[in-house]
């Protein structure tokens, strides 16, 4: 497929050689006019509130700096809001991981739930194969995006423990408007996106748009990675007084975005791996690259993007990793409200959502040497008695070779693999889900004494279904950015295939595990919040409190508990060693254990103060706020805590483990804003303190008793049938930090504006106990032969959660020119060092990066703009998350290896828009 490339010093030469007129100059210099005591949220609030006057932090993205950011997704948006780490949209346009304010997670969006106009799209923010991103889109349709951090967002939304983020959709008015909007870039990029609204008659306006987009992907695989988008739009009624209105909204998503995993890495072996008082840091100068750009490659090819499953009936599965990431969903929200004549407003929205997420990708475990991995092949066959030891005995070695190149049982034309290879995991999901959300309010505005309220009581309610199947495999191929599948023989001296082929399709395994289950959820929620405000006004207090309770009804299953046994799939009309025979069928795990049926409860109570005074107003300063916030605030349990993380069956005992699933955080902040003409300022100190929910660490063996033959279970090698233990363990975190946001724009130097953010934050975990994580051999009399088996303990008391920078910046300045209508912008974003893990004892630090973005923006005519905009203009290179320097994951010569996610290299994207 042909690629647009924009060159983009032609494009800007283009650009500038437009002429223009100095009107067109000064409308684009007003439109960079900060307007802070005037900007208006609607998140986390009752009703529509001036930012400046919220008792709680909170950031808004508004559209022109939605055009600006020109985000590759909706983690790449995220990233630009203080406090968030989005890891820069790295696995590409969805499914990426989403950290806030250090709170500890294994990834996804556990703790920041999506919203768009108030309500969720789906309840649980954070289901397995479906991140609340594939339903989270921007578009011209959004017209804002508001996040708060703490306070009342976690009295009046679901699960927002760490933060809420709200995506305003746009109405229409009485005024029609709309925009065209068509972007290229040169990863084969088209997309369009449009909107139009207006009005019907005098009560009814209306808002339609969306987009459309196709794309080979920013890490080109060799077939489309990315096509599909999204329509929307909504009628809104307003009675002739203004009291009542009625808003119904349809949203149509079809779309499919390629999922980008992990890259194999190797680096010296010029020191130990790390330890807590050493840790192992990566230099990115020292990384070497095993077949895959960094910047602009991938694992995942045409050639092994088709894959031969199981299902859970031992049936044939199909997974197509072409499929991609496939939400198709149907979404309808009603929202009512009507004010009575004494002042009390009523108001109800509703919200159901229908469909299914496809979930198709190649995982990368760390890679491994061909000679190796034959090897062990090759003893594995030596250990098989009857009809496959018979069918294997003239085999005189296993080896390896492309896929494409063997025709038939002669392998001495076919070609040998590298040295090399890529432990591929193929990844087949999908879930069928609906949600029905609704929430009722009731809202009194009335005096006491010389205090205004504004009184609200709020009813909510979801129920939510969720219906999964998936499969994990195992496969090899070649490192490279045109990966081809490598299948494993049995040879004998004379390069004959001997017996059954040990790997089929490129897997040696079909299916190593899978998870299934069919979920019906229903959660209540009461919450009361009143907003108060004294003194002529200066003075603004927020009082909130919610009960929530959470019941689930659930079917599970999966290949890990109850524990499956392997499965042989081997045809009928196959004989059993032959070459037409393979290993590949006989081992197959699939999720067809016993059901696992349960009944579960759970609820929780919050609460949220806070409080805003103006200090000073039209002020040499300009006006100066202060405020602060407390609140105690919670997460009731997730899929991956009572689906697949529990109840946990003890295989020796049958004891069923189950802690403490509500996660719990107290938050304390507080700071000062001022707004003028020139400078918008917020400030803002905040401590937390969270409680994460109790785990489980790994089932294994007791190593203090015996197993078959009455041999102790801390032997090398280990006895058959040891019983097992588990520990159970609770976490938790304290994080101190500040973050400051900013925009200036100097009377002196008109066109001018300077706008980002600093955070700067001190996360530390706890752990109530050490437990032991696994068990490892060693040599207790040096005489290079283990023999006894030890308990590794581990603790992640004192570490910084992985992931988590303790710096982050982001600098945004831009530039209009006089007389000319053309805005020169940029973006520096900064992000110290992360930590790989925060619970190997290996401890590996990843390294800190600075990335700069640069674009274009020309108002050709008053109505047709035009965009150049490049990404990640220096190329800069780390990664966002990866696996620990480890002495077990290292090559026969010592070289350290593993698998990473690096960030996307340079990219260039252009775009015209035109407004009517």
């Amino acid at each position: 497929m042909s690629k647009y490339q924009p060159t983009p010093l032609a494009a800007a030469i283009a650009l500038l050689a437009m002429g223009s007129a100095d009107a067109q100059a000064e409308e684009a210099v007003a439109r960079q006019t900060t307007e802070a005591v005037e900007e208006i949220i609607v998140t986390g609030v009752a009703k529509e509130t001036r930012k400046f006057d919220a008792t709680f932090n909170i950031n808004t993205l508004d559209n022109e700096d939605m055009k600006q950011l020109a985000p590759h997704g909706t983690a790449d948006l995220l990233g630009n809001i203080p406090g968030f780490f989005a890891e820069g949209g790295t696995a590409g346009e969805t499914h990426n991981n989403v950290l806030v304010r250090g709170l500890p997670q294994a990834g996804g969006y556990r703790y920041v739930p999506n919203l768009i106009d108030g309500l969720p799209v789906y309840e649980e923010p954070e289901a397995p194969f479906m991140n609340n991103d594939v339903f989270i889109k921007t578009d011209l349709m959004t017209t804002s995006v508001e996040a708060v951090k703490g306070g009342p967002g976690a009295v009046l939304y679901s699960n927002a423990l760490g933060a809420a983020v709200n995506y305003v959709t746009r109405t229409g008015s009485q005024t029609f408007e709309g925009e065209y909007r068509v972007e290229v870039g040169d990863w084969g990029h088209v997309r369009n996106d449009f909107f139009v609204a207006g009005p019907i008659n005098e009560n009814f306006t209306y808002a339609v748009g969306g987009f459309y987009r196709r794309a080979d992907g920013r890490r080109d695989p060799g077939f489309t990675g990315n096509e599909g988008g999204q329509l929307r739009g909504n009628i809104l009624y307003t009675s002739d007084d203004g009291r009542t209105t009625v808003k119904a909204q349809a949203h149509v998503i079809d779309d499919q975005t390629i999922y980008y995993q992990n890259i194999p890495f190797s680096v010296p072996n010029n020191r130990a791996p790390g330890t807590e008082n050493d840790p192992f840091e990566v230099d990115p100068d020292s990384v070497r690259s095993l077949g895959v750009d960094f910047g602009s490659g991938t694992q995942l090819s045409d050639n092994i993007a088709d894959y031969a499953l199981f299902d859970s009936n031992g049936e044939p599965l199909d997974l197509d990793i072409r499929d991609g990431i496939n939400p198709e969903f149907d979404i309808f929200t009603l929202d009512l409200a009507h004010e009575l004549e004494n002042g009390l407003r009523l108001e109800a929205r509703f919200r159901h959502t229908d469909g299914r997420n496809g979930f198709n990708a190649l995982f990368n475990d760390p890679p491994g040497e061909t000679a190796r991995l034959t090897a062990d092949q090759y003893s594995r066959l030596q250990s098989f008695t009857g009809d496959l030891a018979t069918a294997y005995a003239d085999a005189t070695a296993v080896k390896a070779y492309y896929s494409d190149t063997v025709t038939g049982t002669d392998l001495s034309g076919a070609t040998e693999a590298p040295a090399i290879l890529a432990h591929n995991i193929p990844v087949y999901g999908n879930v069928d889900a609906t949600n029905f959300t609704s929430d009722f309010r009731v809202n009194q505005s009335f005096d006491i004494a010389s205090s205004t309220h504004e009184l609200t009581l709020g009813a909510y309610g979801s129920d939510f279904t969720y219906d999964v199947f998936s499969v994990f495999a195992s496969a090899w191929s070649d490192i490279s950015d045109k990966a081809r599948r490598v299948d494993l023989y049995a040879a004998d001296a004379n390069e004959q295939q001997v017996g059954p082929s040990i790997t089929s399709g490129g897997m040696d395994q079909p299916a190593i595990f899978g998870l299934g289950a069919e979920a019906s959820m229903e959660t209540r929620a009461f919450y009361l919040h009143d907003h108060i405000a004294l003194m002529n006004e200066r003075l603004k207090l927020d009082l909130g409190v919610r009960w929530q309770e959470l019941d689930v009804d659930r079917v599970t299953t999966n290949s890990f508990d109850p524990g499956n046994t392997s499965n042989d799939f081997t045809p009928g009309d196959i004989v059993v060693g032959s070459t037409d025979d393979t290993l590949a069928d006989n081992f197959v795990n699939v999720p067809d254990g016993t059901p696992q049926q349960a009944q579960e409860s759970y609820d929780a109570y919050g609460w949220s103060v806070g409080a805003n005074y103006l200090l000073v107003e039209n002020g040499s300063w300009g006006d100066v706020s202060v405020f602060g916030t407390l609140s105690d605030s919670f997460r009731l349990p997730g899929f991956e805590d009572y689906i697949f993380g529990g109840p946990a069956t003890n295989p020796s005992t049958g004891e069923v483990a189950r802690g403490d699933l509500v996660e719990d955080i107290q938050q304390l902040e507080g700071g000062f804003r001022i707004a003028q003409d020139e400078l918008d300022l917020g400030v803002s100190l905040f401590y937390i303190d969270f409680k994460a929910k109790e785990n489980l660490g790994a089932t294994l063996d007791d190593l203090d008793a015996t197993g078959f033959g009455r041999v102790a279970c801390n032997s090398v090698p280990a006895p058959a049938d040891c019983p097992k233990v588990r520990d159970s363990f609770r976490q938790s975190l304290t994080n101190f930090g500040v973050e400051v946001e900013a925009s200036y724009a100097p009377s002196a130097l008109p066109g001018l504006n300077l706008q980002g953010s600093l955070v700067w934050q001190d996360p530390e975990r706890a752990q109530d106990k050490a437990i032991r994580s696994g068990i490892v051999d060693v040599d207790t009399d040096n005489d290079g032969v283990n023999d006894l088996r030890e308990y590794e303990v581990s603790t992640t008391e004192g570490r910084r959660p992985r992931r988590q920078s303790e710096v982050m910046l982001n600098f945004r300045p831009s530039y209009t020119l006089n007389g000319i209508p053309l805005t020169v912008y940029g973006q520096v974003q900064y992000f110290s060092e992360r930590f790989a893990s925060d619970e190997s004892a290996n401890v590996t630090v990843y390294p800190e990066y600075t990335q700069v973005n640069l674009g274009l923006q020309y108002a050709a005519t008053e109505n047709l703009d035009l965009q150049l905009h490049i990404n990640n203009l220096n190329d800069a290179d780390s990664f966002t998350e990866g696996s620990n320097i480890t002495s077990g994951l290292a090559f026969s010569d010592g070289t350290y290896t593993g698998v990473a996610r690096p960030l996307m290299g340079r990219s260039v994207k252009a775009s015209m828009s035109y407004r009517f």
